[in-house]
């Protein structure tokens, strides 16, 4: 497999990994509140923990890969005065911090668990802010170069919120049927869909915004491999917002009336939105090395 090749691959698990890491804290730390936060804790603490070392192992691997990518192959992946060259330059700058933070964040594992997941939460909303400042964004300077991260880095944090809090979601609904904890699950499915409402409008707003700053027009032009796969990703994002509005306004109220079939049919819907969320960030992470054209 070709430089080239990997970097995509570990980007993608590197986002991945990250946008997990958010969702598994944000959603024990912010949605869950007593007891049922603890039993949340427990049941997600293994993929919190390999979520987190992924994101140390890939931003570790990536500035290799990159080392390799601005030098002369696989030999300057390891060699130090590349690396060193590297990290002085914008992306370097960047990404060393996702690094520092990775490496904060595995240390972290090892405290008392109040403290442990108060700084993972934290270190992890650090981590999807400061992806939000490589890439195509370093395309502008001075006030449109600020106003273009930090657009980015909120599009990062809302779709980490939708994405990523997926899967401790399921993990949620096994609890409306265990009556010592259906309360506490049910005010937490609601924190999270109230959230949930917000996060998508400001995942729509802000990658309109993206889009406009990097092409500076509609992508209209179906000649570039780059439009042609970000059309795909509008098209999947928009898959994906059709999904979770029927899963809030025709699976939920039928739930709510005790229904088997409503369940299943909302863990599938909520599968399927998983599986194109990751079709997304595959997606991003072949067309971020793409010239925008």
């Amino acid at each position: 497999m070709s430089l080239d090749n990997f970097y995509i691959f570990f980007r993608l698990l590197h986002f991945s990994a990250v946008i997990l890491l958010f969702g598994i804290t944000v959603f024990i730390r912010c949605l869950s509140h007593g007891n049922f936060r603890l039993t949340l804790q427990y049941n997600l603490r293994r993929l919190l923990t390999y979520s987190l070392l992924i994101a140390l192992l890939t931003s570790v691997g990536l500035l290799a890969i990159q080392s390799g990518l601005m030098g002369d192959g696989w030999p300057d992946t390891i060699k130090g005065s590349v690396i060193a060259d590297v990290l002085s330059t914008t992306f370097g700058q960047a990404w060393r911090w996702q690094i520092i933070f990775t490496l904060t964040a595995s240390v972290c594992l090892l405290l008392p668990i109040h403290w442990r997941l108060n700084l993972i939460t934290l270190l992890a909303f650090l981590l999807l802010i400061s992806l939000g400042f490589v890439g195509h964004v370093t395309l502008h300077s001075g006030a449109i170069g600020w106003l273009h991260r930090v657009n980015h880095a909120l599009h990062l944090i809302c779709g980490g919120y939708w994405l990523g809090a997926l899967i401790p979601l399921l993990i949620c609904l096994r609890y409306l049927s265990v009556e010592q904890y259906r309360s506490d699950a049910i005010g937490t499915f609601i924190r999270f869909s109230q959230v949930g409402h917000l996060a998508v409008i400001l995942v729509i707003l802000t990658g309109i915004i993206n889009t406009a700053l990097i092409l500076q027009r509609w992508p209209v032009d179906w000649s570039s491999a780059y439009q042609q796969l970000l059309a795909i990703k509008v098209f999947m994002v928009m898959a994906m917002v059709m999904i979770a509005l029927y899963n809030r306004y025709k699976l939920v109220p039928k739930m709510n009336q005790q229904s088997n079939n409503a369940m299943r049919y909302f863990v599938f819907c909520t599968l399927l939105e998983i599986l194109l969320g990751i079709i997304v960030l595959s997606l991003v992470s072949v067309f971020a090395t793409l010239p925008p054209a």
